[in-house]
């Protein structure tokens, strides 16, 4: 069969004609050379060419290549869902295993949470499995939305360096009041709106918990007045001088000092430290410093604490000036290793990677 459309064009009549062949390529060809030399339609004159030729059998081919390229990807798809749900069922049981019961109260916890110096405080148990699957063993559950938050958890609060990580939930913020009341938790990192940290995965649980904000900051846009149970308190002691007659004496208050962060000479100071901490001696400035001591910028120490969480790839810090819990805080969940300063005041605790150098 042969197939033309016709139409008019400027009073002439353009079409195209169609038609199927089934001969080979080369009886094809002199097929179309020959109504090539076509130069009338009845008694009109007329031109004839050749625009294109479609082999059929070709573009079937590339249909049913196409066709099965979507199945190969789709089975290849369900087989990685397969294998993913194989592996997440693996790591969930060996978690399992990693679980202890810490305390007299039997709360949920990894096997390496009593000697982490830094630990996280999740609400359930599931919590708990959740981030040993990911390789999390420093973590310990609440025991779930409770008003009375555990003993044994406040004790261990008190001599750790914690951060509560909490569901994005209701639920998750009143265990964050809770936590917030009653211990000395130092950071506070939360899921994902409409989240529980159970269900999240291995970059959501790392973006989250490097978000972290300290604690006190929190407090204080919740309308928390919190004590600070890891300083020191005083302590009497009950002496017996002769038989029968006893005294109170009043201990000295203990004094908590940092350990391995203070020196007393500038020349003990490492270079290339100690020659910018001499150039801002004296200075309203600090400097920021990158991993290989590369200076980045610098900045009054009025806007130090907002410009460390600003600043990216920062280090190292120097600047004539006293370091606080508040600039450990923020400098510690920036990445810095490094912070130089005149002297140190208020500092109760320096997370691990984290070295504070001052004069005093």
């Amino acid at each position: 069969r042969i197939y033309v459309k016709l139409k008019k064009v400027n009073e002439k009549s353009e079409g195209i004609i169609m038609f199927p062949s089934g001969l080979d390529r080369v009886s094809t060809a002199l097929l179309v050379a020959a109504m090539e030399t076509i130069d009338k339609v009845g008694p009109y004159p007329a031109t004839v060419a050749l625009k294109e030729i479609v082999d059929e059998r070709e573009e079937r081919r590339k249909e049913v290549a196409k066709r099965a390229a979507e199945i190969l990807k789709s089975w290849t798809a369900s087989s990685r869902d397969y294998q993913r749900k194989i592996i997440d069922m693996i790591r969930t049981e060996a978690a399992k295993a990693s679980l202890v019961l810490y305390g007299k109260e039997g709360l949920p916890a990894a096997k390496g949470v009593e000697e982490a110096e830094e630990i996280i405080v999740v609400e359930g148990r599931a919590d708990v499995l959740n981030m040993i699957k990911y390789g999390y063993s420093n973590v310990i559950a609440v025991g779930g939305a409770v008003e009375r938050i555990p003993e044994s958890l406040v004790d261990l609060i008190r001599r750790k360096y914690a951060t509560a990580f909490v569901d994005g939930d209701r639920g998750g913020e009143l265990v964050l009041r809770s936590l917030l009341e009653q211990t000395d938790i130092d950071f506070v990192a939360r899921a994902p709106d409409g989240k529980g940290v159970e269900e999240l995965t291995a970059k959501e649980i790392k973006a989250a918990l490097s978000s972290a904000v300290p604690a006190d900051e929190v407090a204080k846009e919740l309308g928390i007045k919190r004590e600070r149970r890891k300083e020191a308190e005083k302590k009497t002691t009950e002496i017996h001088v002769e038989p029968g007659i006893a005294e109170i004496y009043e201990e000295p208050e203990l004094q908590i000092e940092a350990p391995k962060i203070q020196i007393q000479k500038l020349n003990e100071i490492p270079e290339p430290l100690r020659g910018i901490f001499q150039e801002v001696a004296g200075r309203d400035k600090a400097v920021f410093l990158g991993e290989n001591f590369e200076r980045l910028a610098e900045v009054p120490i009025s806007e130090l604490y907002n410009s460390i969480e600003n600043a990216k790839n920062v280090r190292h810090i120097v600047y004539d000036g006293i370091v606080t819990q508040r600039i450990v805080d923020r400098a510690y969940q920036s990445g810095v290793k490094t912070i130089v300063g005149a002297k140190i005041h208020d500092v109760i605790k320096i997370p691990a990677g984290l070295r504070v150098i001052t004069l005093e």
